[in-house]
């Protein structure tokens, strides 16, 4: 509820038209596979206690180093995905004289641009190339990717079946990403090429 505001604009509901297939995943496939890795915890733990009959057994513990890391890379990720979703969408509604601020809880730093650098298209749209998006196209995607390797990572290494949502969703994105920049490159043409030069990189500054 914090950002519902940005609902309608994603690439689900205004790009891909909220059909039966988003409808069904976001139903069914989000609550019962995204959540693999606390259900490995627990039943880890569980099948421990059953075996040896010690009600601490089978809980997985980790070094102070890698817990402060882990911690550390989803806090970070989670506040550029948010503002960088926050810097994206009110840059739209400042464009079209509907952005109103919001206080609901948590509002971080630096989700509001001001000022913004874009690039004025032929076609009438504007391209942003400030904040978080002078550095790479989908910085919101890896920082969402991040998040869910993080979740993958504080179940340990003993099993695959916490890593399904990270893997799944590097599919995911990529195919998303690749079907966006085929649109834009049609829709915008010469615009994009422009874009390109202006911000290089598409998840990683510096890498790729």
């Amino acid at each position: 509820m914090k950002g519902e505001e940005c609902i309608p604009t994603t690439w689900d509901i205004f790009y891909e038209k909220w059909g039966f297939m988003l409808i069904f995943w976001n139903f069914a496939g989000v609550p019962f596979t995204y959540c693999y890795s606390s259900l490995y915890l627990l039943q880890h733990h569980l099948n421990e206690v059953q075996k040896t009959g010690n009600p601490t057994s089978g809980i997985i513990t980790h070094s102070t180093w890698f817990s402060c890391l882990l911690w550390i890379a989803l806090l970070g990720a989670y506040y550029i995905w948010d503002t960088a979703n926050s810097q994206k969408n009110r840059f739209r509604m400042q464009i079209e004289g509907t952005y109103t601020p919001r206080y609901t809880f948590p509002q971080l730093p630096w989700g509001t641009l001001t000022q913004p650098d874009y690039i004025q298209t032929q076609h009438g749209n504007l391209l942003l190339v400030s904040g978080w998006y002078r550095y790479a196209r989908k910085i919101h995607y890896t920082a969402d990717l991040i998040m869910a390797l993080s979740w993958g990572l504080v179940a340990g290494f003993d099993s695959v079946i916490p890593y399904f949502y990270p893997v799944f969703f590097l599919f995911v994105l990529t195919h998303r990403v690749s079907r966006d920049m085929e649109r834009c490159q049609k829709k915008y043409g010469n615009d994009w090429d422009e874009y390109c030069k202006r911000v290089k990189w598409i998840f990683i500054p510096g890498i790729y």
